[in-house]
């Protein structure tokens, strides 16, 4: 294994950062501006796998488009965050095909379980209890890449014919190897050594971010820079989906008011009966069959915007007669 200060890069995450030495002498605000000039490092870190994070899109979406899920799994820190993604994509893009598996279940959400990361078997028996197949595809989360959860998850899924991705940050991860992509952003040592929920973490929750974001812009839940399946769960989220309305249709906010009512509050059937000029059961039929509604929707603009250069050329052809 390569060699660095003496360590293995295999233990960069445990590694001592010489730049927070004397942490505990410091003042509130140079702890602070330390942790901050830290931080700066992750972003151009997740920058650098931007090639593999692509693959993993690519990977990712022609699964979910015929059926599959994303299965987020991994432990501690870097489980919480795959299930804060997963929980985020149905109000996003309504959608339940992202999901998230915890090491230890949902009481680990909000406190530690002793002993759960360290049972590759729990793994196994976590990724059965949803009917994890051959269809999904499995990310398995962990800043140091050898969680024997989350490496169990991943042999798992290898062994039953599921596409694997990995998301680390040490480069000789044993994790890395059960993956069809590996994604590893190199955040260096953190500011206490060993506490991933710090640089790594932040490295992780981007990733992820980006990830989910990419896959569901891809598979047309979301249209310019709106969200096209947003679930309208209270006020706010009811008027942004008006305004998305009004501007991808080209309607009055009473029309969209109106076509949301209609539409039982389901942003991409409103879309769909409004362009489309179909009827409600019809266009919660084709929403159903997980249509690219983004696509549909540009589709349908391009349409009309050839209809009044027609018109124009008829008009003109008749003012000549």
């Amino acid at each position: 294994m390569t060699k660095k200060s003496g360590k293995t890069r295999a233990q960069m995450t445990e590694q001592e950062n010489p730049a927070s030495a004397a942490l505990d002498t410091k003042s509130p605000q140079e702890i602070l501006r330390l942790i901050n000039r830290e931080d700066h490092r992750v972003a151009p870190a997740v920058g650098k796998v931007i090639p593999q994070i692509t693959q993993a899109v690519e990977l990712i979406t022609p699964l979910l488009s015929t059926g599959g899920r994303l299965i987020y799994l991994g432990a501690g820190t870097s489980g919480r965050l795959g299930v804060l993604d997963a929980v985020e994509c149905l109000p996003t893009f309504g959608t339940k095909q992202v999901v998230g598996v915890l090491a230890g279940g949902p009481r680990a959400m909000f406190r530690s379980v002793e002993g759960a990361e360290d049972d590759s078997w729990l793994a196994i028996r976590d990724l059965r209890k949803i009917k994890f197949s051959k269809n999904d595809v499995l990310v398995g989360i962990s800043a140091s890449g050898r969680t024997p959860y989350t490496v169990g998850g991943l042999r798992y899924a290898r062994r039953i014919g599921a596409a694997t991705i990995a998301l680390t940050c040490n480069p000789d991860a044993p994790m890395n190897r059960l993956a069809d992509v590996a994604i590893v952003p190199i955040v260096g040592p953190e500011v206490i050594a060993g506490s991933t929920r710090m640089k790594a973490g932040t490295a992780q929750k981007l990733a992820l971010n980006m990830l989910s974001t990419a896959c569901m812009t891809r598979l047309g839940r979301v249209f310019s820079n709106w969200m096209a399946g947003v679930q309208l769960t209270n006020k706010k989220l009811q008027g942004r989906a008006q305004i998305i309305l009004m501007k991808a249709a080209g309607v009055s906010r009473s029309r969209s008011a109106l076509a949301l009512k209609q539409a039982h509050g389901k942003l991409p059937v409103a879309l769909l009966m409004l362009l489309q000029g179909i009827s409600r059961s019809e266009a919660a039929k084709i929403a159903g069959r997980g249509a690219n509604i983004a696509a549909l929707i540009r589709q349908r603009q391009v349409q009309k915007s050839k209809r009044p250069s027609v018109l124009r050329k008829t008009k003109s052809r008749r003012t000549e007669r």
